[in-house]
Order: C-alpha cells, then sequence, then structure tokens
C-alpha cells in the first residue's frame, strides 16, 4: 500500500513497535522513547522537517533553528522529561549563504540555552534544500504516558491556543500581524513550558498539541476513552484576528505548532495541580473531561478528526 493511502497515523502504528525495548518508560508511538537507566528514564526525541514548510512570513533562520528545538522540546517536556542537550543534522544547499547556516544554529543554540539545556554539535550535509533534524534527550523521574481513564479532567496549559494557528493562517493571507504582537510572539519563538515539571506526579497523562489541539485528542480518546470539551481558551486578540467566535474556536481546534502541553488530571488531585502551577507561574486552563465511550465532541457536537499529517 502506499503511504499516502495508508496514512500518517497508520504507518506510525506500524513503524513504531518495531525493535521497540520491551518494559520502556513509555509506550511506542508516544511523544517520546526512552530506557531505563537505575531507577531513572532517559528520554530521546527526534523531529524533522523542511526549512520552507515551516518559515512563516517573515521569518528567518534564526526563528527556524529556534522553532526545530522547541519542536524536540516540547515532546520532552510534556513527558516529564527536563532537556539537557540537543543535535541537530542540517542539510544545505552548497551555494547557501554561510551567515544562513549560522543563524539557523544560534537560534536553536538559544532555544536550548533558556531551557537550561545545551547544543551538542550533530552533522552537515549536502541537501536540495535546507532541512534540519533535530534530536533531544532528557531526564525523567515519572516518564507521563498518554493516559486517561474517565472521570479525569482536561487541562490546557500555556497561552498559544489560538495565536498559533492565528500566525498561520496569517502567512497563507499575506496578513501584517504588526496589530498582534502575542500571535507573532508565540510563532516565532514558542519555547516551551519548563514549568510543566513543577506537576511531577501529580498527572494521569500528557500530551504535546503540535499536531493540533483536535487531532491530539483524537489521539488521547484512542486511548479507550470519550472527550468531551466544555470550554476553550479564546484570548482577546485570536478573537479579533479571527473576527468573530466560531472562526477563533477553529484556530484554537485545528492552529496547531502550539508546543504547549495537553493534560489529564485525576479530580482528586486537582486543587494539588492548580495550587503548584499557580505557585510556577504555569497557565492552565481547564477545558473538559474524559468519560467511557469514544471519540471528542465539543458542546456535545462531535469535533472534526482533523489537524497536521504527512502523507
Amino acid at each position: 500500500m502506499r503511504l499516502k493511502d495508508l496514512g500518517e497515523r497508520a504507518l506510525l502504528g506500524k513503524l513504531a513497535p518495531i525493535g521497540y525495548p520491551p518494559g520502556a518508560p513509555l509506550p511506542p508511538g508516544d511523544d517520546a522513547g526512552g530506557v531505563w537507566v537505575g531507577e531513572v528514564a532517559w528520554l530521546l526525541k527526534t523531529d524533522g522537517f523542511l526549512y520552507r514548510e515551516v518559515a512563516l512570513l517573515g521569518m528567518g533562520p534564526f526563528e527556524v533553528g529556534f522553532r526545530g528545538v522547541a519542536a524536540t522540546a516540547s515532546d520532552l517536556l510534556c513527558k516529564m522529561g527536563r532537556p539537557l542537550g540537543f543535535t541537530l543534522g542540517l542539510f544545505l544547499p552548497p551555494d547557501l549563504e554561510e551567515d544562513f547556516a549560522l543563524e539557523l544554529v544560534k537560534g536553536a543554540a538559544e532555544a536550548a540555552g533558556r531551557l537550561g539545556a545545551v547544543l551538542l554539535g550533530g552533522d552537515t550535509n549536502a541537501g536540495e534544500e535546507v532541512a534540519l533534524t533535530v534530536s533531544g534527550f532528557a531526564l525523567a523521574e515519572v516518564p507521563l504516558p498518554r493516559r486517561a481513564l474517565p472521570g479525569d479532567l482536561l487541562y490546557l496549559a500555556g497561552d498559544r491556543w489560538g495565536r498559533t494557528g492565528a500566525a498561520i493562517q496569517a502567512h497563507y493571507q499575506a496578513r501584517d500581524l504588526g496589530a498582534y504582537p502575542k500571535i507573532r510572539e508565540a510563532a516565532f519563538y514558542p519555547l516551551p513550558r519548563l514549568e510543566l515539571l513543577s506537576l511531577k506526579g501529580l498527572l494521569r497523562g500528557g500530551l504535546d498539541s503540535s499536531d493540533g489541539l483536535a487531532e491530539t485528542l483524537w489521539q488521547l480518546s484512542e486511548q479507550g476513552v470519550r472527550v468531551d470539551l466544555e470550554a476553550l481558551p479564546l484570548y482577546p486578540d485570536v478573537l479579533a484576528f479571527a473576527g468573530d467566535e466560531v472562526l477563533a474556536h477553529e484556530l484554537v481546534l485545528y492552529g496547531g505548532e502550539e508546543f504547549e502541553a495537553v493534560l489529564v488530571v485525576p479530580p482528586e488531585r486537582e486543587a494539588q495541580v492548580l495550587a503548584r502551577a499557580k505557585e510556577a507561574g504555569l497557565p492552565l486552563f481547564r477545558a473538559g473531561q474524559v468519560s467511557e465511550g469514544e471519540g471528542v465532541y465539543f458542546l456535545g457536537a462531535p469535533v472534526k478528526r482533523r489537524g497536521y499529517a504527512h502523507f
């Protein structure tokens, strides 16, 4: 079967178990993989992309390098892994200017440094166009899988919901973001939240949101539960950009690239989670709950499964 007919999710389902160790800290196909070293998990994540597919209007190589490390770090942090180091694999056309390559790496180093981690070199290759692969490793004392049980509560961490979707839409519509500085900042420098680590040991499950909130919730539903959204975060700048509430909700559900975390909270630990998040300065928004059944719903209406997918 051709990949375009199989689809990315089905392909990953076939690829992920190949060679994966039994008893690993996280199941195959989760946001990151890992091995146990004594009683601590070492987590690893690799992400790759073409420059032209992620460089929004106004972005330069510095921002794209920053985004590359941010994407990889988000997958590690939502698993409760503290990022320690990153490496880059660069594919560069031979006629590319030197400064372009330097700015890519400087942006990656900036993001790593803001996360308390380091850049550890990598590899360079000739390519027909600019492409990057980013690998990151982290330590996790209590790795957090994709997991939910009926009765659990659903929280969204961070404040980029809808904002990155607006920036992506602005790119394709050639709209100026000068009047929306928070939207621009969210898309150009989407630093993942180290504050998530303050919730260690309190959560049932966690997922990275980069494929879009709707797709991420559908992946959670695949754990054998129904996800009911009762509310979505709606920021004034996203509403102003979208023009009405329906379109703003679309940006929140299907925007993607937030590099924020979807958190599953046992109800008996909600008060502790909220207290720790407040102390750490981590924005949390209660979006809904999990119940028996299947599928994803917003105010009782089915949410279409749509999000970032290759092939």
